[in-house]
């Protein structure tokens, strides 16, 4: 019996983003095939080459989408919501340096 599908673009492509962003962390772009992130997000190939048609277009989405917006987050929020830009830099940097240290560093 086939398996129903559901139709939610947007989430289908979240989820190849996921498992993306997850795979070239973990194993890196070289090491990561079309293939293997089809078969980790459940997509097939039409799916995936619909929002990304090449390897290459799938990773500039992640690092605009994701890499951007934890940069956002992490580096210029703070220096926003910071009553001078001083004092928003050196939080930023206490709240690196309490997370390296956290780690071993």
């Amino acid at each position: 019996m086939r398996k129903k599908r559901t139709n939610d673009p947007q989430g289908m492509r979240r989820r190849v983003l996921d498992v993306a962003e997850d795979c070239f962390q973990a194993r890196g772009y070289h090491a990561s095939s079309l293939g293997d992130l089809m078969a980790a997000a459940g997509v097939t190939g039409g799916a995936l080459h619909h929002h990304f048609p090449t390897k290459k277009a799938l990773a500039l989405a992640v690092i605009e989408e994701r890499v951007a917006a934890a940069v956002e987050e992490t580096w210029i929020e703070p220096v926003r919501a910071a009553p001078s830009a001083r004092k928003g830099v050196r939080a930023v940097f206490e709240a690196v340096a309490a997370a390296l240290e956290q780690q071993g560093y």
